[in-house]
């Protein structure tokens, strides 16, 4: 923005030094270092005594979202607390860096007092030695929560470490220096915490000697060498998977040290010798060959003899249930008046998409911060340099309240995905293992992918086997024929049930699976909660055994007594399938065993694929998707909904429509699968759909408009987020209705429930679509309430000529008449007067079809 916005902004803030202290922190991915210094002059212009506090860095976090490219300012004002800030240089005028102690006692003479409860710390890269100036910080200042980290730049990356990232403040920049805020106070209240991801494997072992930021030797044993043989020689092609499995310190277990491995460079070309430390470290090594290349692996920290290390891995669910912790410690804390945020740059590289989601959580509150090269972070009570966290402080004065968003830890397909190339590794390490190309591999290999293995292909909760190990045994030992169990009425259960019966209930259901799998020799996987897998290779187990052989454990879980709840598991057998297939071929099913209402299939994963007509024109509609999303070509058509009482257009719903390069236009049924099937394509049709419908509607008064969504969209978090912006910010939320289409498969009902109550909340309204179509319709209106029921327009066209389908619609009008619920009933496809007037006659609150109007690009006043 420019400064005269900026000054009309700090106005507006109405700061007042006199009533108390003021920190303000500028982290900058946009600013060169003169550029800073004159942005934080500017500032002090305009506040003359606050405390500026600024850094370079690669990303910004704002209002806990992550922002590239930008600046972010946050301003602090205290009552009662102090704060003190410090630009400290971290190296003497000889060129060499100040000693931990003597720098510990700097920071501790500038800004410590003796109720200072939380230091706010930015280091360059330069200063190598920061590991252990944070940890001799705990003995110069003990109990001092520290925040913090390592400038950076857009620059860092992981294959090298570059001398990047600057501090700064109104009086200058350094990137030789060390940048301190001390927030000091009998009132101020702060707490700190963490969250990794790593889980640490394997024995322990000893640092024997050091090259400054080299790990030399191991247990007296080449380092490199020790690391390439326990990951595999595969690290010499590919270096980044020294990413996947890091070190820690035996004292501080869950903080990752990250080492990168090179086999090209010699230590000369790493440490160059007219440095005033390196000197040091040559003269340490006289007889060492420091010219010829060599394998080496190094950190970004100074590493010391005598250090405790052990192997560890970074993977989901760790992430998860680390951050899971974190947040519950922090949204406990009850002076929440600011929040600081510190992610490392590593973490976003190695899980592109752990950064974003787990920032989520706190998007609603006033969290801000940066994106570090390795963070300062309290563990357990003690201040260490951290490599690849997520840190955060809180800190008040007052009792004070932050938005956050618990709903963030429903949404974790992202950091599944992200955890393939973890998994992709351990198959392809396995495979060799298995076929005994790597017979001769070393103990510590073998050992090492099978300790991964037990933390990754298990469920943490019931030590089964999951999703990942069932995709494992497909690809590496031939599992192509599974049997899906799903239990799809837990929801329903928590509305009836105690905890107790329902956790009884699940542990017998999960023994009588477990035990009956055993048994039969067959092997079992827990996907997720209730839902189960059990699987075997065709060329041990004929097809009509394995069926006959889940139709009697399907027998017995319906069998129940008084202590169980009575549940009704579905059973999908596929048969030859693969990795690739086998989510494919069970959504199918599933949504085919609705229709039929059946609780038992049998299906062929290879039946039903496309010959080569079909798969040309399945890719020459992707090509048209593509296109429309590029070319602006999704277009929303709609198709007003009739009111039955008043005889006019009551509202709209909306329809997409795409269009190609020759001006053609396609109907939903030509590409709606088709994207589905590639994910992402879907995503971006719905999203652009969802924005123009808000787009057309979102300033008009007097017409309301209807939105389609499935499962798959009230899970995407982007698609859900744009939902709540957009209702909390129009006039009128109420002309919205979201229609939940009830012929996909629903498969957390959690989630669905969460988000109807956050539409009725912001005021918009729910529908339920294609109502008489599947099973599963009456679990639908027990758990959702809707505004709105669509009959399945399947239903309506066939209402007049057949008898039952009209008994439906009775049906449903009736059970309108004695529910208690106040919903509309729509039917669809009403396409002729015959069938309006039976609609009449059952008293069906509105009708839409081509009999009142057609789907149209242009509505009359809107």
């Amino acid at each position: 923005m420019s400064k005269a916005r900026l000054e009309e902004s700090f106005k507006q803030l109405m700061l007042d030094p006199q009533k108390g202290d003021i920190l303000i922190r500028i982290h900058t991915a946009i600013h060169l270092e003169e550029e800073a210094v004159d942005l934080a002059r500017f500032i002090s212009n305009l506040v003359p005594q606050a405390h500026i506090f600024g850094t370079s860095t690669s990303a910004i976090i704002s209002w806990g979202k992550l922002i590239q490219n930008q600046c972010v300012i946050s301003v602090t004002q205290m009552n009662g607390g102090r704060i003190r800030t410090a630009l400290l240089p971290t190296f003497e005028e000889d060129g060499m860096p100040v000693y931990p102690d003597l720098l510990c006692q700097n920071v501790k003479d500038a800004v410590i007092d003796r109720d200072t409860k939380l230091l706010l710390t930015f280091l360059t890269r330069k200063y190598l030695g920061v590991y252990n100036f944070v940890e001799k910080c705990n003995s110069h200042f003990p109990g001092v929560q520290m925040i913090g980290g390592l400038a950076n730049t857009s620059e860092i990356n992981l294959k090298r470490f570059l001398d990047s990232g600057f501090v700064f403040n109104e009086n200058g920049s350094t990137n030789k220096g060390i940048l301190v805020a001390a927030i000091s106070g009998e009132g101020v209240e702060s707490y700190s915490s963490y969250a990794t991801g790593v889980q640490t494997i394997g024995d322990e072992a000893e640092i024997t000697d050091t090259f400054g930021t080299c790990i030399l030797s191991i247990d007296g044993r080449d380092a490199a060498e020790e690391f390439r043989i326990g990951v595999g020689d595969e690290l010499k092609n590919r270096p980044e998977l020294t990413n996947l499995f890091p070190y820690v310190y035996s004292d501080a277990s869950d903080i990752p040290i990250f080492v990168r491995f090179s086999d090209d460079r010699s230590i000369s070309d790493i440490f160059d010798k007219s440095v005033a430390i390196n000197r040091l470290a040559y003269e340490a090594h006289p007889y060492l060959n420091t010219e010829t290349n060599r394998e080496l692996i190094c950190a970004n920290h100074n590493v010391r003899v005598g250090k405790k290390l052990r192997r560890a891995f970074i993977y989901d669910r760790k992430v998860i249930s680390d951050n899971r912790s974190l947040f519950r410690r922090i949204e406990n804390f009850e002076k929440a008046e600011t929040i600081f945020g510190y992610s490392c740059i590593t973490r976003s590289m190695i899980y592109s998409n752990c950064v974003k989601w787990e920032l989520s959580a706190y998007e609603n509150s006033n969290m801000c911060g940066c994106i570090t090269e390795g963070q300062i972070a309290n563990v357990n009570g003690r201040n260490t340099f951290a490599n690849c966290s997520f840190v955060v402080s809180i800190i008040g004065e007052e009792p004070a309240t932050q938005m956050y968003n618990p709903y963030a830890f429903s949404h974790t397909d992202t950091l599944v995905a992200d955890n393939r190339e973890l998994l992709g590794y351990l198959y392809d390490v396995e495979k060799k293992l298995i076929q005994k190309e790597h017979a001769a591999a070393a103990d510590s290999l073998k050992a090492f992918v099978r300790d991964c293995e037990l933390k990754l292909l298990y469920s943490e909760r019931d030590e089964i086997p999951n999703a990942a190990a069932m995709n494992m045994d497909i690809q590496l030992k031939g599992y192509d024929r599974i049997c899906m169990i799903n239990v799809f009425d837990t929801a329903d259960m928590n509305v009836v049930f105690s905890e107790k019966q329902r956790d009884l209930t699940y542990k017998n259901y999960l023994s009588k699976c477990v035990s009956f799998a055993k048994q039969k020799g067959y092997t079992i996987y827990l996907l997720k909660d209730w839902h189960l897998a059990i699987g075997a290779p065709s060329y041990m187990f004929a097809l009509s055994e394995f069926v006959n052989d889940m139709e009697q454990l399907q027998r017995e879980l319906f069998e129940t007594t008084e202590d169980y709840i009575a549940i009704v598991p579905i059973f999908c057998v596929i048969d030859d399938c693969t990795m690739d297939n086998l989510e494919q071929a069970y959504s199918s099913e599933r949504i085919e065993m609705a229709r039929k209402n059946i609780q038992f299939s049998v299906r062929d994963a290879k039946s039903g694929q496309l010959d080569e007509d079909s798969i040309r024109e399945r890719y020459h509609m992707v090509n048209v998707i593509n296109y429309a999303i590029a070319h602006d070509k999704v277009l929303p058509y709609f198709q007003g909904i009739h009111d039955n009482r008043t005889d006019t257009i009551h509202h709209y719903e909306s329809l997409m429509r795409l269009m190609d390069e020759n001006g053609k236009v396609y109907y939903p049924g030509s590409f709606l699968d088709v994207a589905r099937s590639y994910g992402l394509l879907y995503d971006s049709l719905s999203k652009i759909m969802i924005k123009k419908v808000f787009g057309r509607f979102s300033g008009i008064e007097d017409k309301s408009v209807s939105i389609n969504l499935g499962m798959r969209d009230i899970k995407n978090r982007d698609v859900v987020d744009f939902i709540y912006d957009s209702l909390a910010s129009v006039s009128h939320p109420e002309n919205f209705v979201f229609e939940i289409l009830e012929n996909e498969d629903i498969d957390d009902y959690d989630t669905l429930v969460a988000f109807v109550d956050k539409i009725h909340e912001l005021g918009g309204q729910i529908s339920i679509d294609d109502f008489g179509s599947g099973f599963s319709n009456l679990q639908h209106i027990a758990s959702i309430h809707s505004d709105y029921l669509k009959i399945d327009g399947s239903i309506v066209r066939r209402c007049v000529d057949d008898e039952q389908s009209a008994n439906l619609i009775a049906l449903i009008s009736g059970w309108k008449k004695i529910s208690a619920r106040k919903v509309q009933i729509i039917a669809e496809f009403v396409e002729n007067a015959e069938i309006q007037e039976l609609l009449m006659g059952f008293g069906i609150d509105y009708s839409q079809g081509y009999l009142f109007s057609k789907p149209s690009p242009d509505i009359e006043g809107v």
